[in-house]
Protein backbone atom coordinates (compact mmCIF):
# COMPACT_ATOMS: atom_id res chain seq x y z
CA UNK A 1 0.00 0.00 0.00
CA UNK A 2 2.84 2.39 0.79
CA UNK A 3 4.14 1.58 -2.67
CA UNK A 4 0.84 2.68 -4.27
CA UNK A 5 0.72 6.02 -2.43
CA UNK A 6 4.30 6.73 -3.43
CA UNK A 7 3.45 6.27 -7.14
CA UNK A 8 0.42 8.60 -6.87
CA UNK A 9 2.52 11.25 -5.13
CA UNK A 10 5.23 11.14 -7.82
CA UNK A 11 2.64 11.39 -10.62
CA UNK A 12 1.03 14.47 -9.05
CA UNK A 13 4.48 16.02 -8.57
CA UNK A 14 5.42 15.40 -12.23
CA UNK A 15 2.12 16.91 -13.45
CA UNK A 16 2.64 19.99 -11.34
CA UNK A 17 6.11 20.43 -12.86
CA UNK A 18 4.83 20.32 -16.47
CA UNK A 19 2.12 22.91 -15.86
CA UNK A 20 3.89 25.23 -13.49
CA UNK A 21 2.03 28.48 -12.87
CA UNK A 22 3.51 31.69 -14.26
CA UNK A 23 4.30 34.61 -11.95
CA UNK A 24 0.70 35.81 -12.07
CA UNK A 25 -0.67 32.40 -11.24
CA UNK A 26 -1.92 31.64 -14.79
CA UNK A 27 -1.34 28.29 -16.37
CA UNK A 28 0.20 28.76 -19.93
CA UNK A 29 -1.38 27.21 -23.00
CA UNK A 30 0.21 24.13 -24.51
CA UNK A 31 3.05 25.11 -26.94
CA UNK A 32 2.11 24.79 -30.63
CA UNK A 33 4.50 23.43 -33.31
CA UNK A 34 5.54 26.43 -35.48
CA UNK A 35 7.13 26.10 -38.95
CA UNK A 36 8.27 28.72 -41.47
CA UNK A 37 7.87 27.96 -45.17
CA UNK A 38 7.19 29.60 -48.53
CA UNK A 39 7.39 28.56 -52.18
CA UNK A 40 8.20 30.68 -55.23
CA UNK A 41 6.67 30.64 -58.69
CA UNK A 42 10.14 30.09 -60.18
CA UNK A 43 13.76 30.06 -59.01
CA UNK A 44 14.89 32.24 -61.93
CA UNK A 45 13.12 35.33 -63.24
CA UNK A 46 13.90 38.03 -65.76
CA UNK A 47 14.69 41.56 -64.67
CA UNK A 48 11.39 43.39 -64.12
CA UNK A 49 9.36 40.17 -63.91
CA UNK A 50 7.11 39.68 -60.87
CA UNK A 51 8.00 36.86 -58.48
CA UNK A 52 5.06 35.40 -56.54
CA UNK A 53 5.67 33.93 -53.06
CA UNK A 54 3.16 31.51 -51.54
CA UNK A 55 3.11 30.94 -47.78
CA UNK A 56 3.19 27.33 -46.56
CA UNK A 57 4.04 28.04 -42.90
CA UNK A 58 2.10 26.32 -40.11
CA UNK A 59 0.62 27.93 -37.00
CA UNK A 60 2.03 31.36 -37.90
CA UNK A 61 0.11 34.59 -37.29
CA UNK A 62 2.77 37.19 -38.18
CA UNK A 63 4.90 37.18 -41.34
CA UNK A 64 8.01 39.23 -42.06
CA UNK A 65 9.70 38.91 -45.47
CA UNK A 66 13.08 40.41 -46.39
CA UNK A 67 13.55 40.18 -50.17
CA UNK A 68 17.30 40.83 -50.08
CA UNK A 69 17.00 44.11 -51.97
CA UNK A 70 16.24 46.40 -49.00
CA UNK A 71 12.50 45.76 -49.41
CA UNK A 72 10.31 44.03 -46.81
CA UNK A 73 6.71 42.86 -46.57
CA UNK A 74 4.33 41.69 -43.82
CA UNK A 75 1.86 40.10 -46.23
CA UNK A 76 1.24 36.39 -45.93
CA UNK A 77 1.94 35.63 -49.63
CA UNK A 78 3.52 38.71 -51.19
CA UNK A 79 5.03 39.38 -54.63
CA UNK A 80 8.21 41.25 -55.50
CA UNK A 81 9.82 42.80 -58.60
CA UNK A 82 13.59 43.26 -58.73
CA UNK A 83 15.22 46.22 -60.46
CA UNK A 84 18.73 44.75 -60.68
CA UNK A 85 20.01 41.37 -61.78
CA UNK A 86 21.85 38.90 -59.59
CA UNK A 87 21.27 36.38 -56.79
CA UNK A 88 18.94 37.31 -53.92
CA UNK A 89 18.29 35.47 -50.66
CA UNK A 90 14.70 35.87 -49.46
CA UNK A 91 14.26 35.48 -45.69
CA UNK A 92 10.93 34.80 -43.96
CA UNK A 93 10.53 35.12 -40.18
CA UNK A 94 7.18 33.94 -38.77
CA UNK A 95 5.71 34.27 -35.26
CA UNK A 96 2.95 32.41 -33.48
CA UNK A 97 0.53 33.95 -30.96
CA UNK A 98 3.00 33.23 -28.17
CA UNK A 99 5.70 35.29 -29.94
CA UNK A 100 7.81 32.24 -30.78
CA UNK A 101 9.65 32.62 -34.12
CA UNK A 102 10.99 30.45 -36.92
CA UNK A 103 13.05 31.40 -40.01
CA UNK A 104 13.13 30.10 -43.60
CA UNK A 105 15.33 31.25 -46.53
CA UNK A 106 15.43 30.62 -50.28
CA UNK A 107 17.77 32.00 -52.97
CA UNK A 108 16.50 33.09 -56.38
CA UNK A 109 18.29 34.47 -59.44
CA UNK A 110 17.27 37.53 -61.45
CA UNK A 111 18.51 37.44 -65.04
CA UNK A 112 19.67 40.71 -66.54
CA UNK A 113 18.89 41.13 -70.27
CA UNK A 114 22.10 40.33 -72.07
CA UNK A 115 21.72 43.47 -74.14
CA UNK A 116 22.51 45.61 -71.09
CA UNK A 117 26.05 44.18 -71.10
CA UNK A 118 26.72 44.92 -74.77
CA UNK A 119 27.85 47.86 -76.87
CA UNK A 120 26.21 48.29 -80.27
CA UNK A 121 28.30 50.21 -82.84
CA UNK A 122 26.36 52.25 -85.35
CA UNK A 123 25.56 50.53 -88.66
CA UNK A 124 23.37 52.38 -91.23
CA UNK A 125 19.79 51.28 -91.81
CA UNK A 126 19.46 48.67 -94.51
CA UNK A 127 23.04 47.44 -94.14
CA UNK A 128 24.44 44.16 -92.89
CA UNK A 129 27.51 44.36 -90.68
CA UNK A 130 29.24 40.98 -90.42
CA UNK A 131 32.42 40.44 -88.35
CA UNK A 132 34.77 38.05 -90.15
CA UNK A 133 37.99 38.40 -88.11
CA UNK A 134 39.23 39.87 -84.82
CA UNK A 135 42.56 40.23 -83.07
CA UNK A 136 45.04 42.53 -81.31
CA UNK A 137 47.16 45.06 -83.22
CA UNK A 138 50.73 44.17 -82.13
CA UNK A 139 51.89 47.76 -82.64
CA UNK A 140 49.41 49.76 -80.53
CA UNK A 141 47.75 46.93 -78.57
CA UNK A 142 44.22 47.90 -79.65
CA UNK A 143 41.48 45.43 -80.51
CA UNK A 144 40.68 45.28 -84.23
CA UNK A 145 38.11 43.47 -86.30
CA UNK A 146 37.32 43.14 -89.99
CA UNK A 147 33.76 43.93 -90.98
CA UNK A 148 31.99 42.95 -94.18
CA UNK A 149 29.33 45.56 -95.02
CA UNK A 150 26.45 44.68 -97.35
CA UNK A 151 23.98 47.23 -98.74
CA UNK A 152 20.65 45.38 -98.84
CA UNK A 153 18.63 48.33 -100.19
CA UNK A 154 20.65 49.69 -103.10
CA UNK A 155 22.46 46.36 -103.62
CA UNK A 156 25.84 48.01 -104.19
CA UNK A 157 29.06 46.00 -103.98
CA UNK A 158 29.88 44.67 -100.52
CA UNK A 159 32.93 46.20 -98.84
CA UNK A 160 35.51 45.32 -96.20
CA UNK A 161 36.49 47.69 -93.38
CA UNK A 162 39.20 47.54 -90.73
CA UNK A 163 37.70 48.62 -87.39
CA UNK A 164 39.80 49.42 -84.31
CA UNK A 165 38.51 49.73 -80.72
CA UNK A 166 40.15 51.73 -77.96
CA UNK A 167 39.27 51.90 -74.27
CA UNK A 168 36.25 54.08 -75.10
CA UNK A 169 34.84 51.17 -77.19
CA UNK A 170 34.14 53.57 -80.06
CA UNK A 171 35.45 52.08 -83.32
CA UNK A 172 37.56 53.87 -85.90
CA UNK A 173 37.07 52.70 -89.47
CA UNK A 174 39.23 52.36 -92.59
CA UNK A 175 38.10 51.04 -95.96
CA UNK A 176 40.10 48.04 -97.16
CA UNK A 177 38.63 46.65 -100.37
CA UNK A 178 35.53 45.64 -102.30
CA UNK A 179 34.41 42.05 -101.89
CA UNK A 180 35.12 39.62 -104.72
CA UNK A 181 32.68 36.71 -104.87
CA UNK A 182 31.91 35.13 -101.45
CA UNK A 183 33.90 35.72 -98.25
CA UNK A 184 33.22 34.38 -94.75
CA UNK A 185 36.74 34.53 -93.33
CA UNK A 186 39.79 36.80 -93.34
CA UNK A 187 42.94 37.51 -91.35
CA UNK A 188 45.63 40.18 -91.03
CA UNK A 189 49.39 39.68 -91.08
CA UNK A 190 51.17 42.66 -89.51
CA UNK A 191 54.46 42.79 -91.42
CA UNK A 192 57.83 43.82 -90.07
CA UNK A 193 57.91 46.90 -92.32
CA UNK A 194 54.66 48.23 -90.84
CA UNK A 195 52.41 47.13 -93.69
CA UNK A 196 49.20 45.16 -93.21
CA UNK A 197 48.85 42.06 -95.39
CA UNK A 198 45.18 41.02 -95.42
CA UNK A 199 43.82 37.74 -96.81
CA UNK A 200 40.17 37.02 -97.71
CA UNK A 201 38.51 33.80 -98.80
CA UNK A 202 37.12 34.16 -102.35
CA UNK A 203 34.74 31.43 -103.47
CA UNK A 204 31.84 30.40 -105.65
CA UNK A 205 30.20 26.97 -105.59
CA UNK A 206 32.87 25.74 -108.03
CA UNK A 207 35.62 28.38 -107.41
CA UNK A 208 38.11 27.87 -104.58
CA UNK A 209 40.43 30.87 -104.29
CA UNK A 210 41.43 33.96 -102.33
CA UNK A 211 42.04 37.70 -102.40
CA UNK A 212 45.16 39.20 -100.85
CA UNK A 213 45.93 42.91 -100.43
CA UNK A 214 48.68 44.87 -98.73
CA UNK A 215 48.25 48.36 -97.24
CA UNK A 216 50.89 50.71 -95.88
CA UNK A 217 50.76 52.78 -92.68
CA UNK A 218 48.61 55.40 -94.44
CA UNK A 219 46.12 52.79 -95.65
CA UNK A 220 47.30 53.19 -99.22
CA UNK A 221 47.15 50.07 -101.37
CA UNK A 222 50.62 48.75 -102.22
CA UNK A 223 49.72 45.40 -103.79
CA UNK A 224 46.78 43.16 -104.57
CA UNK A 225 46.47 39.56 -105.70
CA UNK A 226 43.38 37.54 -106.60
CA UNK A 227 43.68 33.81 -107.13
CA UNK A 228 41.19 31.23 -108.37
CA UNK A 229 43.42 28.31 -107.42
CA UNK A 230 45.00 29.14 -104.06
CA UNK A 231 43.89 29.98 -100.54
CA UNK A 232 46.19 30.32 -97.54
CA UNK A 233 44.04 29.94 -94.39
CA UNK A 234 46.50 31.44 -91.90
CA UNK A 235 50.06 31.60 -90.68
CA UNK A 236 52.44 30.96 -87.79
CA UNK A 237 55.19 33.44 -86.96
CA UNK A 238 58.61 31.88 -86.56
CA UNK A 239 61.47 34.24 -85.74
CA UNK A 240 61.25 36.98 -88.39
CA UNK A 241 59.60 34.73 -90.98
CA UNK A 242 56.07 33.37 -91.44
CA UNK A 243 54.78 29.86 -92.16
CA UNK A 244 51.54 30.04 -94.18
CA UNK A 245 49.32 26.99 -94.70
CA UNK A 246 46.38 26.24 -96.99
CA UNK A 247 45.69 24.74 -100.39
CA UNK A 248 46.94 25.38 -103.91
CA UNK A 249 46.10 23.80 -107.24
CA UNK A 250 49.00 21.89 -108.78
CA UNK A 251 48.66 19.83 -111.98
CA UNK A 252 44.87 19.88 -111.69
CA UNK A 253 44.72 18.86 -108.01
CA UNK A 254 44.33 21.02 -104.91
CA UNK A 255 47.19 20.08 -102.62
CA UNK A 256 47.98 20.86 -99.01
CA UNK A 257 50.61 23.59 -99.14
CA UNK A 258 53.14 25.24 -96.84
CA UNK A 259 54.45 28.63 -97.96
CA UNK A 260 57.28 30.40 -96.13
CA UNK A 261 57.51 34.18 -96.31
CA UNK A 262 60.03 36.68 -94.99
CA UNK A 263 59.39 39.65 -92.68
CA UNK A 264 58.21 41.80 -95.62
CA UNK A 265 55.74 39.16 -96.79
CA UNK A 266 57.72 37.86 -99.77
CA UNK A 267 57.43 34.11 -100.40
CA UNK A 268 60.74 32.23 -100.60
CA UNK A 269 59.72 28.57 -100.19
CA UNK A 270 56.60 26.69 -101.33
CA UNK A 271 56.14 23.05 -100.25
CA UNK A 272 53.33 20.83 -101.53
CA UNK A 273 52.42 18.08 -99.07
CA UNK A 274 51.10 14.67 -100.03
CA UNK A 275 48.12 14.06 -97.78
CA UNK A 276 45.93 11.14 -98.79
CA UNK A 277 45.07 10.40 -102.42
CA UNK A 278 42.53 13.19 -102.95
CA UNK A 279 42.59 16.97 -102.98
CA UNK A 280 43.68 18.34 -99.62
CA UNK A 281 43.76 21.51 -97.53
CA UNK A 282 45.34 22.68 -94.26
CA UNK A 283 42.90 25.01 -92.47
CA UNK A 284 44.68 25.66 -89.14
CA UNK A 285 48.06 24.84 -87.65
CA UNK A 286 49.80 24.91 -84.26
CA UNK A 287 53.38 24.45 -83.12
CA UNK A 288 54.08 21.68 -80.58
CA UNK A 289 57.11 20.61 -78.56
CA UNK A 290 58.24 18.18 -81.26
CA UNK A 291 56.98 19.76 -84.47
CA UNK A 292 53.66 20.95 -85.83
CA UNK A 293 50.08 19.70 -86.13
CA UNK A 294 47.62 20.89 -88.79
CA UNK A 295 43.85 20.55 -89.04
CA UNK A 296 42.60 20.06 -92.58
CA UNK A 297 40.66 17.81 -94.90
CA UNK A 298 40.78 15.69 -98.01
CA UNK A 299 38.03 15.86 -100.64
CA UNK A 300 37.10 15.29 -104.25
CA UNK A 301 36.92 18.43 -106.44
CA UNK A 302 34.43 17.94 -109.26
CA UNK A 303 33.53 19.96 -112.37
CA UNK A 304 29.80 19.28 -111.94
CA UNK A 305 27.46 19.04 -108.95
CA UNK A 306 28.40 18.29 -106.28
CA UNK A 307 31.52 20.41 -106.76
CA UNK A 308 32.94 19.02 -103.48
CA UNK A 309 32.36 15.42 -102.36
CA UNK A 310 33.83 12.84 -99.97
CA UNK A 311 34.95 15.57 -97.58
CA UNK A 312 36.95 14.06 -94.70
CA UNK A 313 38.53 16.09 -91.84
CA UNK A 314 42.10 15.11 -90.95
CA UNK A 315 44.98 15.86 -88.60
CA UNK A 316 48.45 16.11 -90.14
CA UNK A 317 51.53 15.73 -87.91
CA UNK A 318 54.84 17.34 -88.96
CA UNK A 319 58.34 17.17 -87.56
CA UNK A 320 60.38 20.32 -86.83
CA UNK A 321 61.42 20.49 -90.52
CA UNK A 322 57.76 20.43 -91.67
CA UNK A 323 58.02 16.89 -93.05
CA UNK A 324 54.77 14.94 -92.71
CA UNK A 325 55.12 12.15 -90.15
CA UNK A 326 51.52 11.00 -89.78
CA UNK A 327 48.02 11.68 -91.07
CA UNK A 328 44.95 10.82 -88.99
CA UNK A 329 41.48 10.68 -90.53
CA UNK A 330 38.73 11.89 -88.19
CA UNK A 331 36.48 9.01 -89.12
CA UNK A 332 33.61 9.95 -86.80
CA UNK A 333 32.93 13.09 -88.84
CA UNK A 334 29.46 13.63 -90.30
CA UNK A 335 30.64 16.26 -92.81
CA UNK A 336 31.21 13.87 -95.72
CA UNK A 337 27.78 14.51 -97.21
CA UNK A 338 27.34 18.06 -95.91
CA UNK A 339 30.23 19.75 -97.75
CA UNK A 340 29.13 19.92 -101.39
CA UNK A 341 30.67 23.16 -102.74
CA UNK A 342 33.64 25.49 -102.26
CA UNK A 343 31.45 28.15 -100.58
CA UNK A 344 31.33 25.81 -97.59
CA UNK A 345 35.12 25.93 -97.26
CA UNK A 346 35.48 29.71 -96.84
CA UNK A 347 34.72 30.05 -93.11
CA UNK A 348 36.59 29.81 -89.80
CA UNK A 349 38.60 26.74 -88.74
CA UNK A 350 40.27 26.14 -85.38
CA UNK A 351 42.81 23.75 -83.84
CA UNK A 352 43.91 23.94 -80.18
CA UNK A 353 45.92 21.80 -77.77
CA UNK A 354 44.87 21.64 -74.12
CA UNK A 355 47.14 21.48 -71.09
CA UNK A 356 46.74 17.69 -70.82
CA UNK A 357 47.85 17.26 -74.45
CA UNK A 358 44.40 16.60 -75.90
CA UNK A 359 43.57 18.21 -79.25
CA UNK A 360 40.33 19.86 -80.36
CA UNK A 361 39.25 20.95 -83.85
CA UNK A 362 36.26 23.04 -84.87
CA UNK A 363 34.97 23.90 -88.32
CA UNK A 364 31.79 23.70 -90.39
CA UNK A 365 29.81 23.25 -87.18
CA UNK A 366 31.67 20.10 -86.13
CA UNK A 367 33.73 19.80 -82.94
CA UNK A 368 36.19 16.91 -82.55
CA UNK A 369 38.22 16.14 -79.42
CA UNK A 370 41.21 13.78 -79.64
CA UNK A 371 44.10 12.65 -77.49
CA UNK A 372 47.60 13.86 -78.33
CA UNK A 373 48.02 11.09 -80.95
CA UNK A 374 44.79 11.99 -82.74
CA UNK A 375 42.62 9.18 -81.37
CA UNK A 376 39.07 10.51 -81.26
CA UNK A 377 37.39 10.91 -77.87
CA UNK A 378 34.22 12.79 -78.73
CA UNK A 379 32.44 14.45 -81.67
CA UNK A 380 29.67 17.07 -81.60
CA UNK A 381 27.86 18.37 -84.68
CA UNK A 382 26.04 21.69 -84.33
CA UNK A 383 25.32 23.12 -87.79
CA UNK A 384 27.14 23.57 -91.07
CA UNK A 385 25.11 26.61 -92.18
CA UNK A 386 26.96 29.13 -90.03
CA UNK A 387 30.67 29.09 -90.83
CA UNK A 388 31.82 32.13 -88.76
CA UNK A 389 32.38 30.63 -85.31
CA UNK A 390 35.06 30.95 -82.63
CA UNK A 391 37.13 28.67 -80.38
CA UNK A 392 39.55 29.49 -77.57
CA UNK A 393 41.64 27.32 -75.25
CA UNK A 394 41.59 28.12 -71.52
CA UNK A 395 44.28 25.57 -70.69
CA UNK A 396 42.36 22.64 -69.22
CA UNK A 397 39.02 23.69 -70.76
CA UNK A 398 37.88 25.45 -73.93
CA UNK A 399 35.02 27.57 -75.24
CA UNK A 400 33.31 27.67 -78.64
CA UNK A 401 30.48 29.67 -80.16
CA UNK A 402 27.68 27.93 -82.05
CA UNK A 403 25.24 29.15 -84.67
CA UNK A 404 22.22 28.61 -82.41
CA UNK A 405 23.29 31.57 -80.25
CA UNK A 406 25.29 29.88 -77.49
CA UNK A 407 28.74 30.08 -75.99
CA UNK A 408 29.64 26.57 -74.81
CA UNK A 409 32.37 25.45 -72.41
CA UNK A 410 33.89 21.95 -72.52
CA UNK A 411 36.24 19.92 -70.35
CA UNK A 412 39.35 18.23 -71.87
CA UNK A 413 37.37 15.13 -72.88
CA UNK A 414 34.86 17.13 -74.91
CA UNK A 415 32.04 17.00 -72.37
CA UNK A 416 29.99 20.20 -72.28
CA UNK A 417 30.04 21.67 -68.77
CA UNK A 418 28.31 25.03 -69.25
CA UNK A 419 26.60 27.16 -71.87
CA UNK A 420 25.33 30.73 -72.19
CA UNK A 421 22.69 31.95 -74.62
CA UNK A 422 24.39 35.18 -75.60
CA UNK A 423 21.87 36.21 -78.32
CA UNK A 424 24.38 36.42 -81.18
CA UNK A 425 24.88 34.34 -84.31
CA UNK A 426 28.39 35.06 -85.65
CA UNK A 427 31.68 35.22 -83.72
CA UNK A 428 34.95 34.90 -85.71
CA UNK A 429 37.32 34.90 -82.70
CA UNK A 430 37.33 35.15 -78.89
CA UNK A 431 40.12 37.11 -77.20
CA UNK A 432 41.31 36.61 -73.63
CA UNK A 433 41.99 40.05 -72.14
CA UNK A 434 42.67 40.58 -68.43
CA UNK A 435 41.14 37.21 -67.55
CA UNK A 436 37.99 38.07 -69.50
CA UNK A 437 36.77 36.69 -72.84
CA UNK A 438 35.97 39.48 -75.30
CA UNK A 439 34.09 39.00 -78.57
CA UNK A 440 32.65 40.93 -81.50
CA UNK A 441 29.44 39.21 -82.59
CA UNK A 442 26.91 39.49 -85.38
CA UNK A 443 23.23 39.09 -84.58
CA UNK A 444 20.01 38.92 -86.59
CA UNK A 445 17.45 41.70 -86.28
CA UNK A 446 15.28 43.91 -88.53
CA UNK A 447 15.48 47.46 -89.86
CA UNK A 448 12.39 49.46 -90.77
CA UNK A 449 12.92 50.91 -94.25
CA UNK A 450 10.40 53.49 -95.49
CA UNK A 451 10.15 52.09 -99.02
CA UNK A 452 10.44 48.43 -98.05
CA UNK A 453 9.09 47.91 -94.55
CA UNK A 454 10.72 45.39 -92.22
CA UNK A 455 14.06 44.20 -93.61
CA UNK A 456 16.00 41.30 -92.08
CA UNK A 457 19.56 42.43 -91.35
CA UNK A 458 22.70 41.47 -89.42
CA UNK A 459 24.20 43.96 -86.97
CA UNK A 460 27.18 43.88 -84.57
CA UNK A 461 27.67 44.08 -80.82
CA UNK A 462 30.66 43.87 -78.47
CA UNK A 463 30.45 41.63 -75.40
CA UNK A 464 32.52 39.95 -72.69
CA UNK A 465 32.19 37.04 -70.26
CA UNK A 466 34.34 35.59 -67.51
CA UNK A 467 35.84 32.13 -67.92
CA UNK A 468 32.72 30.54 -66.40
CA UNK A 469 30.59 32.19 -69.13
CA UNK A 470 29.01 34.79 -66.86
CA UNK A 471 28.39 38.06 -68.67
CA UNK A 472 30.54 40.94 -67.43
CA UNK A 473 30.52 44.63 -68.20
CA UNK A 474 32.81 45.60 -71.06
CA UNK A 475 34.73 48.13 -68.99
CA UNK A 476 36.20 45.28 -66.92
CA UNK A 477 38.32 44.00 -69.81
CA UNK A 478 40.51 47.10 -69.49
CA UNK A 479 40.91 46.88 -65.68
Amino acid sequence: MKHFYAIIFMSIFALSCTKEDDKEGNIPEEEIDLTACFTVSTDTIALGETLQLTNCSENAVIFSYDFGNNEISNQESPSVTYQQGGSYTITLVVYDDQKHSKTFTKTIFVETPVESYYRFPEIPLGYNGIPIEMGIDPVNGNIFYLEKTEDLVNLTMSKFYYKEIGMDLIPTSNFIADQQFNTENAYVNFLGNGNKNIHFSRTLPELYGSQEITLNNNWALTSTLSSATKYLYGYLKEDVNYIFYGTQKDNGTYKAVIEKRNANGDAFDVQFKTVGSNNAVLTDMIKTTNGYIAFGATFNKNNTLPFISNYSPILVFFDTNLAVTKTVVLSNSVLGTHITEANLLNGSYHLIQLSNGNLATYGNGELNVMDSDGNQLKTHYFNVDNKIQAMISLGDTFVISTGDGYLRKFDPTGTEIKKLQYKGTFIPEILEINNRLFFVAGYRTTDTILTIGELAVIKIFYGAVDKDLNLVHLETIFN
